[in-house]
């Protein structure tokens, strides 16, 4: 394939942590298919994208296995204790086979059993409580602590860490699956897993855990249990701030859609909140390994390499999507992949769904007397992350009367 005068992914192009889009469109449009800066094959059409999420020959690449051959670089002349390839050695979304499928299904009987909805209602009350008195604020710390409010009490780690801290614990998290990671900052991921070690000593969601894992007669130490309370914190915690900051963010600029979300029927809400996880996209790509040597199209694919499945480019496609630029309330059907798909797909999808369509309504009442800060959308600070979008900072201030 000849690529020599077509575009290729870089995620450093000018802008592209502003707005994504507009290059993940040239792509898309150019070069649809093709090996990006770093050599993995990149996926930009949704088509394609749906295939390879469910393909047979294609599994997941260990994350934990990749840290470990870099730890003693990462870690060389430090007498720091290497923790990075344990505490992730069962985040189910690295782990293919047998494993992959126990592992699954302890955790997802584990968040089955979990009192969602009363937790969630408390926590939105509470939040607008908190900030309804405050004439500005920061829409990245407000849904922060909405979040946190959630998973401090159904983790039991209130007694442990502000916001604050677990935004950072959660975010470093995140930040360890990325793309051209340093070695210092890995030091950083590092320490914080340590630190970390004692947020469930005292948490009843330890317990749950370990039963379920009995159950499906795995065994476990106690950095098994550890690995599986950071994913469920971080997947809890770092993908429902995100997604609901950016829906959020999204909303306000859109003075409609605010007024339809006030008189949404819960079926009219349900439709809307896809059309919002297809928008915003947090989690913008996920990567597949091929299992054994694979012609996909034409292309000779060999063992072990890596295909990055772009899913915020899939989720704009315009042979899938009319007008994939604009939230469209009522879009119906909606196949977007913001949760991926096959065996893969997101454990915490429903969770999501659940936390917008109890928030959504409360949070667009006390948001529509809020605009951006006095250097408008402009002033949005983007985190230079790849694989999850996020913002740092969006100032808002209450409407002049």
């Amino acid at each position: 394939m000849d690529i020599s005068t077509k575009v290729t992914w870089n995620p450093y192009s000018r802008g592209y942590f502003q707005d994504p889009y507009p290059h993940l469109k040239t792509c898309r449009e150019n070069n649809p298919v093709h090996q990006g800066i770093h050599e993995a094959w990149m996926f930009f059409k949704h088509s394609d994208i749906s295939k390879l999420l469910r393909h047979p020959n294609l599994g997941v690449s260990g994350l934990s296995e990749y840290l470990k051959e870099k730890e003693p670089y990462i870690f060389k002349n430090t007498e720091t204790c290497p923790y990075l390839a344990q505490s992730t050695q069962w985040w189910p979304m690295y782990l293919n086979g047998n494993l992959h499928k126990k592992i699954r299904v302890a955790l997802g009987k584990v968040f089955q059993a979990l009192e969602w909805e009363p937790v969630i209602l408390k926590a939105v009350e509470r939040v607008n409580a908190r900030y309804q008195s405050l004439n500005k604020f920061n829409l990245a710390n407000y849904c922060a602590d909405y979040i946190f409010m959630i998973t401090s009490e159904i983790f039991g780690i209130d007694q442990y860490g502000t916001t604050a801290k677990i935004k950072e614990y959660s975010n470093l998290l995140a930040r360890s699956q990325d793309l051209f990671v340093s070695k210092q900052f890995y030091q950083q991921i590092n320490t914080s897993l340590l630190w970390g070690k004692q947020l469930f000593d005292r948490s009843a969601y330890r317990e749950k855990i370990e039963a379920a894992l009995k159950e499906q007669q795995l065994d476990y130490t106690s950095d098994h249990i550890y690995s599986l309370m950071t994913i469920s914190l971080m997947a809890t915690f770092e993908t429902s701030k995100d997604n609901l900051c950016m829906a959020l963010y999204e909303i306000i600029k859109r003075k409609h859609i605010i007024h339809l979300i006030s008189e949404s029927t819960p079926q009219q809400l349900n439709i809307l909140i896809e059309e919002l996880f297809r928008f915003t996209s947090p989690l913008q790509y996920t990567v597949r390994e091929v299992q054994s040597p694979l012609n996909y199209n034409g292309i000779s694919l060999p063992t072990q390499s890596k295909l990055y499945l772009c899913l915020a480019s899939a989720n704009r496609d315009p042979e899938v999507f009319d007008r994939p630029d604009e939230i469209i309330p009522d879009r119906q059907p909606n196949p977007h992949l913001s949760f991926g798909g096959g065996l893969h797909f997101c454990l915490g999808a429903n969770v999501a769904r659940l936390e917008l369509r109890h928030c959504l309504q409360p949070m667009v009442q006390l948001l529509k007397d809020y605009t951006f800060d006095d250097h408008g959308e402009s002033n949005v600070q983007w985190a230079k992350q790849i694989f999850m979008r996020n913002a740092q900072s969006i100032l808002l201030k209450r409407n002049a009367l």
